[in-house]
């Protein structure tokens, strides 16, 4: 089994992986060829420098096993899009084959997206159906050869041969969910709570909430932040960099995302949604207009900043709903060190999941002036 390259107290840094990438990827012309050569050699690049693991799709992990190591797979699964012991002989042959290396990324999902593969619960049900599907899967994936006869699945007993090991202790799953019924989940299933990068101030009041509903059931749960970064030599650079990337975006495909991606989460649309807070409020303003927010309209906080990333396409931009999504660390190797520091201790957040692009050079520029300064 992979040992843990971060000490005590030292946070656990994964990065992202993606065939999206590029200079400004969300921008097509500025977007790099998709390759199986190019994510295995970001996938090695990862491993060099010593991150815990990356965030990827669940397209191409198994496929990057072989150029790496060390490196842990985050790999996304939407429960009940397919067959627990499907996922339970998936998770099984990836660990066979990595010396167990998987991390399952358990994702609710948006009602669009699960109707593409044939899931039509609503959002509170959908937790109750991945508590059911995780316990099944875990015991399938731990060689439990018992038939499976629950509210939402059911299934025969083991009929072929068991894969080979080695088996993790326990299938370990993250994920997140800031409901009632998300955080129940999390308190049930995760051995890992996420959250995108909100202001401090309500993250702190999720993480806690996460927490809470784990001690309830007589567990502890690690929680951990999914942020992007920019790292330049000095601030200046840093803030140069931010905001030349913002200056090769599309404001008018940006506000189409916008309405789009606010309607899919159940949000108003562009032209109705209204915030209380001033700043993000200027930022719709500035999507209606025609026009990308400005750093003093972005910069939520020192060194923290509502931005844009590969996922934009899928989520409302600019943290225009408040979800963290697309929120970046900003400044020179001091700064951003002493935010992330000042970040884990106030959130008592251990692990934290990044992301910049190019990735492979952001991730070593990241590891090299960084990194050093955590430990």
């Amino acid at each position: 089994m992979p040992g843990s390259p971060h000490g005590p107290g030292t946070p656990r840094i994964l990065w992202y992986l993606n065939g999206m990438d590029g200079e400004v990827p969300w921008q097509p012309e500025y977007r790099s060829e998709p390759s199986l050569e190019h994510l295995r050699s970001v996938a090695a690049t990862l491993d060099r420098l010593g991150y815990y693991g990356v965030l990827c799709t669940a397209r191409e992990p198994i496929a990057l096993v072989s150029a790496t190591e060390r490196l842990r797979f985050l790999v996304p699964e939407y429960p009940g899009a397919k067959p627990p012991a499907l996922m339970a002989e998936q998770a099984q042959v990836f660990d066979h084959y990595s010396g167990g290396r998987m991390i399952v990324n358990q994702v609710n999902g948006a009602d669009p997206v699960l109707a593409r593969y044939g899931r039509f619960e609503g959002k509170d049900e959908r937790y109750r159906v991945s508590a059911e599907y995780w316990e099944t899967a875990r015991r399938m994936y731990s060689d439990d050869p018992s038939a499976v006869d629950g509210q939402y699945f059911r299934a025969g007993p083991q009929y072929k041969p068991s894969i080979p090991g080695p088996r993790q202790e326990r299938l370990p799953i993250w994920g997140t969910g800031a409901s009632a019924a998300g955080l129940e989940h999390a308190a049930q299933v995760l051995d890992v709570y996420l959250s995108f990068l909100a202001h401090p101030d309500a993250l702190v009041r999720t993480f806690d909430a996460a927490r809470a509903a784990a001690r309830e059931r007589g567990r502890e749960l690690p929680c951990g932040v999914l942020a992007s970064v920019v790292v330049r030599d000095t601030d200046e650079a840093a803030w140069e960099r931010f905001e030349w990337q913002l200056a090769q975006t599309d404001a008018a495909e940006m506000a189409r995302l916008a309405d789009r991606n606010l309607r899919s989460f159940g949000f108003p649309g562009l032209d109705e949604i209204a915030s209380d807070d001033a700043q993000v409020q200027a930022r719709i303003d500035a999507l209606r207009a025609g026009r990308i927010p400005v750093r003093d309209e972005l910069e939520f906080l020192p060194g923290l900043a509502a931005g844009l990333t590969t996922w934009t396409s899928g989520e409302p931009p600019f943290d225009i709903a408040g979800k963290g999504s697309g929120n970046y660390l900003v400044g020179s190797p001091e700064t951003v060190a002493a935010t992330l520091r000042k970040l884990s201790a106030e959130l008592g957040a251990d692990t934290w999941i990044l992301s910049g692009w190019p990735l492979a050079e952001e991730a070593e520029r990241f590891a090299e002036q960084v990194l050093p300064l955590l430990g």
